[in-house]
């Protein structure tokens, strides 16, 4: 059986750093340099025939001329988390202006050639393990009433990786989330010189759970002492994490297109790892998949 590989990339525009604005993010996340970096990942994919999970952020996936419309639900969340959400608002009225709103990246990615998954990054990027489930439930009522098509999203990627209240997924419809990885700055950077990384164990899920998605392997941001892990380890990492993987194991990478926005040689790096799971699935040893797509393959049939 080839080994399956799972791409998700964690779609935030914005929304991801509202609450650690400063200059240089109003620099990196503008429209233009986020329009550049969602084309030439869409472009990288078409290329190759790849298919990936792009997780939206719900607020960055609304359309700007419905966002208003949902204004007081979004109010009273940001009520409540003035730090972070209070800080996304004031900059969409009274600054930069730009970064909150990425309709037109769901739309470039529901219309590229290669067919990939919408799934859903939180609704505000609120961390999960931040505030109490009652915030979180009302989240997920907002998501129902957006009008953007992440609205119909099966998998979730939880904000920072802050994986908590997983029992109100599957009542919401949700059929599988990613893991996450509870490490420090410094244990992050260090782990990604580690070429003997295991591949990771496919679990089967609980009858009524949804399921877990392993947590997989960031692709390292090219950008501040990141750099300093040479270009090669990376990809010997990953070639390692395909050559060790058996049938009951998964490969799957993610980073930001944010990254690439901040760090373009972010890209080179990408484009060498796609370019290797292209060359592993030619010869018939992988099989790249969306997040959607493992689900379903790991979902017991219902007796």
């Amino acid at each position: 059986m080839a080994v399956r590989f799972i791409l998700s990339l964690d779609c935030e525009g914005k929304w991801g750093v509202a609450d650690g604005l400063g200059q240089r993010e109003h620099e990196w996340l503008c429209d233009a340099k986020l329009g550049i970096a969602y084309k030439s990942i869409l472009d990288l994919l078409d290329e190759y025939s790849v298919p990936a999970t792009f997780a939206f952020v719900g607020l960055f996936a609304e359309p700007e001329e419905s966002f208003s419309r949902l204004k007081p639900q979004i109010d009273a969340l940001a009520s409540r988390s003035p730090g972070f959400l209070g800080a996304a608002l004031s900059d969409m009225v009274e600054g930069s202006r730009q970064g909150w709103h990425g309709a037109w990246a769901v739309e470039a990615v529901g219309s590229a050639r290669t067919g990939h998954e919408l799934a859903l990054h939180g609704v505000t990027h609120v961390p999960w393990t931040s505030q109490d489930r009652n915030f979180f439930t009302e989240e997920l009522g907002l998501w129902r009433m957006l009008s953007s098509p992440v609205r119909d999203s099966k998998t979730f990627v939880f904000p920072r990786n802050a994986v908590a209240h997983t029992e109100l997924l599957a009542p919401a419809g949700l059929e599988g989330f990613r893991l996450g990885r509870k490490m420090s700055r410094v244990a992050s950077l260090a782990s990604e010189f580690n070429l003997r990384s295991r591949p990771e164990r496919v679990v089967p899920p609980k009858a009524g759970e949804p399921v877990a998605i392993p947590a997989g392997y960031f692709v390292n941001w090219r950008h501040g002492l990141r750099r300093l892990v040479p270009a090669w380890v990376t990809r010997a990492r990953f070639q390692a994490l395909l050559d060790r993987a058996g049938e009951t194991d998964v490969v799957h990478a993610w980073l930001h297109p944010e990254n690439i926005a901040s760090a373009p040689a972010t890209l080179d790096l990408l484009r060498d790892i796609i370019r290797m799971i292209a060359r592993q699935r030619d010869l018939g040893r992988c099989l790249p998949m969306t997040q959607l797509d493992f689900v379903r393959s790991v979902r017991p049939t219902a007796q």
